[in-house]
């Protein structure tokens, strides 16, 4: 039961059964059973389809947030015991813990999770930063990294990686405060005036996802080929922001670039593709303790 309650919070978060069979790594009518099987086992529906996917019934949303909570309950027993092994094991010496980071966990969520996670003399932390692209090429090819923090990216090449998405967001429209936007609204603004920017890492927007918003008053260059032109680190995407520039960004980003007095404007009735960031892992690599504790604490610190 416990992961067929896994599999049906992964395609809730996912908004897909297609893209929860691929981060789990489940083929599409194994994971439409799973969820069979807990519509039987309490009698409703839990899942709606619609154009775009699925979401939660009124039914499926209450078993979405017991799951939830049975999924951190779980993962720190977990931890409980991983440490227990460690304590009980004299031989067990620091192990050096190699990962790989892209310019968001780099700069914005590694040191967040870092300064929660416990003490631990059982491990020294080793990171490179690099884009997620380039990260999945090296965890793929060799050994290079214990396990990467990056975007999460569908590709068929990374079929025998294990994701462990931690942070899904819908894309929101960031400026400065004193942006005149913030009064007029998207709405009642002049779009392709405008200089938009994006992260890298970050998805394009689709024609069919900005429907509902009104194409008329979205700027060209908002449309594929995507905005304006691109950064890769987020404190030059700052102060950019910070000279007027408009940039598409994680909502979830909002409460880090409060600090530099830049707002989000939710996209009005978006369906905009979220935005996803994880940790990936070789499956077919051995993953010593330490290291699977310390991906424990990081799965704990999203939960």
């Amino acid at each position: 039961m416990y992961y067929h309650l896994l599999n049906f919070k992964t395609v809730v978060d996912a908004g897909s059964i297609n893209r929860a069979s691929r981060i789990l790594n489940l083929s599409q009518p194994a994971l439409s059973k799973s969820i069979q099987n807990l519509e039987h086992y309490y009698q409703v529906g839990l899942l709606e389809r619609n154009a775009r996917g699925v979401r939660p019934t009124v039914s499926g949303n209450i078993l979405y947030e017991a799951a939830s909570q049975m999924e951190k309950a779980f993962l720190e027993g977990e931890r409980m015991i991983q440490q227990e092994k460690l304590n009980s094991d004299p031989d067990s010496g620091p192990v050096i813990i190699e990962i790989g980071c892209s310019t968001i966990w780099m700069d914005v969520l590694l040191p967040e999770v870092m300064r929660t996670v416990d003490k631990e003399e059982n491990f020294r932390i080793k990171v490179t930063n690099d884009t997620s692209e380039k990260l999945m090429d090296d965890l793929v090819d060799g050994n290079k990294y214990n396990f990467v923090l990056c975007r999460i990216l569908e590709n068929k090449s990374f079929k025998n990686m294990q994701y462990e998405p931690l942070l899904k967001s819908q894309v929101a429209v960031f400026t400065d405060k004193s942006h005149p936007l913030f009064e007029k609204g998207l709405e009642n603004y002049d779009l392709r005036k405008l200089r938009w920017i994006k992260l890298k890492s970050l998805p394009s927007l689709r024609k069919n996802d900005l429907s509902e918003i009104g194409l008329s008053v979205l700027p060209d260059d908002l449309l594929p080929p995507p905005i304006s032109f691109e950064v890769e680190d987020l404190m030059a995407a700052i102060q950019l922001l910070k000279n007027h520039y408009v940039i598409l960004l994680p909502l979830d980003f909002s409460r880090l670039l409060n600090r530099y007095n830049i707002e989000p404007i939710p996209l009005p009735k978006s369906l905009a593709n979220p935005y996803w960031l994880g940790m990936v892992h070789n499956k077919s690599r051995v993953v010593p303790l330490p290291v699977k504790m310390f991906m424990n604490q990081i799965r704990l610190f999203f939960a």
